[in-house]
């Protein structure tokens, strides 16, 4: 048990534990737009329902379900199991990720005989319906993000023709068939992919670009930018493999603070005691518990 005593000594607040000692702990400051987005709340939301009304059916995944290693190993212990491939799947009900996935997966999926249910996130589903309706009419698509990523290979999976682009450098080479469409990975930074749009319509005035970028991911990262003025150091936590996650570390580096990305709290750093004030926030993949339990690590060092 940790309680505040009411004394501030400097920036660290003076605390007792369960035996009565007192130390200074420091000061833990959240980020005001943090944690779990309204897609992955979906998606969690899905499965759960998915588990409560299947009781002993055989679930699966395909692919994660989110970017979050612990959330996903937790879901495994109640026999929701990820695979890569529907060839996996012999017979129950398959759950489509967050992240999406193309048509042609979604015909296998039917082809199989096997249940499926979607639990795209609607931003996603729209960037697929955009995509979808372009290519009726002949239009190439542009995907600014990353090409390796589970949402980009889902939104090719709409386009008979596309390629993939994450810099400025590979929007001045790219091929530009005419007449194009320009769509952006959700998680990818709206700043970067307005920089990229520009030098695609440099290049080709009558380019079509739609703005798909998540809100959230922008609201994130623009609360890290507020949060590292009132603090030392920051931390951002979220799983390795987040898109998201990462982009929000990257804008937390940007602001000169020291900076980790954590998954747990038993990776906090030990050399973040030196810092009186630590900022945390957290990617959309990122459950309440996890930062609930990084913050009470921090406040009892």
């Amino acid at each position: 048990m940790i309680e505040d005593l009411p004394l501030e000594y400097g920036a660290r607040q003076w605390k007792v534990n369960a035996a009565g000692g007192t130390f200074k702990a420091m000061i833990v400051v959240r980020a005001d737009t943090m944690g779990v987005c309204m897609g992955v709340k979906r998606a969690l939301g899905i499965v759960e329902e998915v588990l409560a009304a299947n009781p002993g059916t055989p679930v699966s995944t395909l692919g994660p379900l989110i970017h979050n290693r612990r959330v996903v190993d937790e879901f495994r212990a109640r026999g929701v199991v990820p695979v890569e491939n529907l060839s996996e799947v012999h017979d129950g009900i398959v759950i489509i990720r967050a992240h999406g996935i193309g048509l042609d997966q979604l015909a296998l999926c039917r082809q199989e005989g096997l249940r499926c249910v979607d639990a795209t996130c609607p931003h996603v589903r729209r960037i697929h319906e955009k995509v979808s309706e372009f290519d009726a009419k002949g239009f190439h698509a542009i995907i600014v993000g990353d090409a390796g990523h589970g949402e980009v290979k889902g939104i090719r999976g709409y386009a008979r023709s596309s390629s993939v682009i994450a810099t400025e450098e590979e929007a001045e080479t790219v091929a530009l068939p005419s007449p194009s469409i320009v769509v952006s990975q959700t998680t990818f930074t709206r700043a970067a992919s307005t920089r990229i749009a520009a030098v695609l319509r440099r290049r080709d005035p009558g380019i079509t670009v739609f703005e798909t970028t998540c809100a959230a991911t922008e609201r994130r990262q623009e609360s890290i930018l507020r949060l590292a003025d009132g603090v030392e150091a920051l931390l951002v936590i979220g799983g390795r493999e987040s898109a998201n996650t990462r982009w929000l570390y990257e804008a937390a580096r940007a602001t000169g603070r020291p900076s980790w990305q954590i998954e747990v709290a038993g990776d906090i750093p030990p050399e973040i005691r030196q810092f009186a004030r630590v900022g945390i926030s957290a990617g959309a993949s990122t459950p309440d518990t996890t930062v609930d339990e990084v913050e009470k690590a921090l406040l009892s060092m």
